[in-house]
């Protein structure tokens, strides 16, 4: 008999799309409900078969995929009716948020109200006020205007004395009509006063002025004067650092061109020098003097030939001093 192994159905799950952190709840759920399955025996305990073993497996398999589709749905359910309750909240939440900025905008308009109707309160206490200052302003200056009236009728009847005398005046001239002649005249040659005041004033003012610009020019002139002066000894001073300065380095570049002088003879001197001695190196070598304009080579191969110079003498003194122990022994022995 062929064991038929029984396979499950697996239905596609699928997931909704939301943040990682939610999935949480239904996780721990469905782990709560796994554990909460009875463990199967072993099959040491119990003598079964692999294929009624399989099939309880499978049926508790069947089972517990229903109780945790089951779950699933009940949580997505609640999920769901939490998401609409919450989006209900939020509706609520915003339209009393609106409320309360209506609210706020009607309370800021009634105290904006409030303080115009203040100000308006007392911008008319204000006025009336100053009403009332003008008012008895005015009546003052009409009390006064009254009382200065009074004065100038009595003024008026104190000058009449004057007016008989103007008449008498009138009476002895042929020449004026009236009083009003008279004080045409009068006025006349008062304003030809004032004109003349007024023209010799303007004269005076002019003259002022001339001799005001007068002095400004000549003080500008002597302050430029002066400017140029300054300038001019500051350039004489100039000049004579300029030719201290110039002597100075005159004698220094004198130096600088004896010492040049002295310096190249100096330098002349040692490549001839140089090269007299390579060439004597070379002719004692009896080699071709190839480096002759390189004084740098030249000098090389004298350091060389002085280094060779030093080894052959210092061999030689070895040698000689060798040969001299070796002369003194004979006789040291013959002594003995």
């Amino acid at each position: 008999m062929e064991s038929r192994v029984i396979k499950p159905s697996y239905e596609k799950i699928h997931f909704p799309k939301r943040i990682n952190h939610e999935y949480t709840g239904e996780h721990f759920a469905s782990k709560a409900q796994t554990n909460t399955l009875r463990k199967p025996d072993s099959g040491d305990a119990i003598d079964r078969s692999v294929e009624i073993t399989h099939y309880l497996a499978q049926q508790r398999l069947d089972k517990t995929m229903n109780k945790l589709n089951q779950t699933r749905k009940t949580a997505q359910e609640k999920r769901r009716s939490l998401d609409e309750q919450w989006e209900d909240l939020n509706e609520k939440e915003n339209n009393l948020r609106q409320n309360f900025i209506r609210f706020s905008q009607f309370i800021q308009e009634n105290k904006e109200k409030k303080e115009r109707a203040k100000n308006k309160i007392v911008e008319q206490n204000r006025l009336r006020n100053e009403r009332d200052l003008k008012i008895k302003e005015l009546r003052q200056k009409c009390e006064e205007i009254a009382r200065v009236k009074t004065a100038m009728d009595k003024n008026i009847a104190s000058y009449k004395i004057y007016e008989n005398f103007l008449a008498r005046v009138v009476e002895y001239e042929p020449s004026m009509q009236n009083v009003t002649d008279l004080l045409q005249r009068f006025e006349a040659l008062l304003t030809a006063k004032h004109e003349l005041n007024a023209i010799q004033q303007r004269d005076m003012i002019k003259l002022e002025k001339a001799k005001s610009n007068l002095k400004q020019i000549t003080d500008s002139y002597i302050n430029n004067i002066n400017t140029i002066l300054n300038k001019i000894t500051t350039l004489e001073e100039r000049h004579e650092m300029a030719q201290f300065v110039t002597r100075k380095w005159g004698r220094l570049h004198h130096f600088v061109m004896g010492m040049t002088t002295d310096k190249m003879s100096e330098l002349v001197a040692i490549k001839e020098i140089c090269e007299k001695m390579y060439l004597e190196i070379c002719d004692r070598k009896n080699v071709d003097a190839v480096h002759a304009g390189n004084v740098e080579q030249q000098l090389f191969v004298i350091k060389q030939a002085v280094g060779e110079y030093e080894m052959i003498n210092k061999i030689a003194r070895e040698k000689e001093e060798k040969e001299l122990k070796n002369s003194m022994e004979p006789n040291v022995s013959m002594m003995a």
